[in-house]
């Protein structure tokens, strides 16, 4: 934790230095999968455009196009290094060896809709292109599904930060409570999936 908040604040200073290259930086740093956490980053941001530091328009462009090449890191990433790992992974425990077709399968029936809410959520928010990337899913469609999340999440959370302005720890704190309930609901959702499961088996024996 304390790696992550030193390099948190080594990221505002280098915007505030840098303006428009520190922020597309930071922001690619992020959807590349660094553990950079956006909701402290872009309101930050938002702050900055409300004092005249930087246009609210032009944050706004930089952070998405930032976005998207940082997604298309993570994507590439996923694409050569994702299935040797994933092998890799089922070799040494065969019982994830199921869990994880089950998976391919299903993000090649859903994956452009995985793509676009998973950018509205923390955690699947970065790590969703690296899944796209290894289970294959169409770059073309990968990019225009992330351009639409990673517009509305940015987009969001500058504009909260440009109208909250010094009290951003308010959005801080709506984050945590936010980020805690999107868990418990991807809980919730996982464990009924599990009792689906273990309930159509028994139906089919």
């Amino acid at each position: 934790m304390e790696f992550l908040s030193t390099l948190v604040s080594k990221l505002i200073n280098l915007i505030e230095q840098w303006g428009y290259l520190g922020i597309a930086l930071g922001v690619t740093l992020e959807y590349a999968c660094i553990p950079i956490p956006s909701e402290v980053i872009l309101p930050f941001i938002g702050i900055l455009a409300s004092q005249n530091s930087f246009s609210y328009l032009g944050v706004i462009l930089v952070s998405v196009v930032a976005g998207i090449f940082g997604s298309i890191i993570c994507y590439l990433i996923g694409s050569y290094g994702g299935n040797p790992l994933i092998l890799s992974l089922t070799k040494k425990f065969p019982k994830t060896k199921k869990s994880t077709i089950a998976l391919n399968k299903w993000f090649e029936k859903h994956g452009k809709l995985a793509v676009l809410f998973a950018r509205l959520f923390p955690l699947t928010r970065t790590y969703v292109s690296f899944i796209a990337g290894a289970t294959k899913l169409n770059s073309i469609i990968f990019i225009l599904y992330s351009l639409v999340g990673i517009t509305l999440w940015n987009t969001v959370l500058i504009t909260l930060g440009y109208f909250v302005g010094e009290n951003w720890t308010i959005i801080e704190t709506l984050m945590r409570q936010y980020s805690t309930a999107c868990a418990v609901i991807a809980l919730i959702i996982i464990v009924v999936i599990i009792f689906r499961k273990k309930f159509n088996l028994k139906k089919a024996k």
